[in-house]
C-alpha cells in the first residue's frame, strides 16, 4: 500500500509540475520538466534501493504470524507483510527505498522548483 501511495504522489506531482511549468514557461518545458521528474524517479529508485539493499535483505524475514488480527490486518496494509503457514515473511525493501528516494526527491525538488525572486 505504501509503494501504490507513492506511486500516486508522484503522479499527482509530475502533472502539477507540468501544468505549472505549462503556464508560466511553455509546453516545451513543461514536457521537459515531466521527463525529468520521470527519469530521476527511476534513476533515484535503482540507486535508493542499492544502498537500502546493503541494510535490509531483498529476501525478506522470516517471522511468526502476528496473533492480534489488528497487527495483522495493518501489516497486509502497508505490504511489508506476506503471511504463509505459521509464519510470514516480512519484506519492507522496496517500501523503504522508496520512502528515501521520496525524502530526497522532496528537497531536491524544493531547491529545483523553487520561485526566484527579482529585485523590482
Amino acid at each position: 500500500m505504501i509503494p501504490v501511495i507513492i506511486f500516486y504522489l508522484h503522479t499527482i506531482f509530475a502533472v502539477y509540475a507540468f501544468c505549472k511549468s505549462f503556464q508560466s514557461e511553455g509546453l516545451l518545458q513543461a514536457f521537459l520538466n515531466t521527463g525529468f521528474i520521470i527519469i530521476l524517479f527511476s534513476v533515484g529508485w535503482t540507486i535508493s534501493d542499492l544502498f537500502v539493499g546493503f541494510a535490509v535483505s531483498s529476501n525478506g524475514y522470516l517471522v511468526d504470524m502476528p496473533t492480534s488480527k489488528v497487527v495483522l490486518s495493518l501489516l497486509k496494509i502497508s505490504g511489508f507483510f506476506t503471511p504463509g503457514q505459521g509464519k510470514g515473511v516480512l519484506n519492507p525493501k522496496d517500501s523503504i527505498s522508496l520512502i528515501v528516494l521520496s525524502v530526497m526527491e522532496y528537497y531536491f525538488y524544493k531547491f529545483y522548483f523553487r520561485e526566484t525572486k527579482t529585485a523590482a
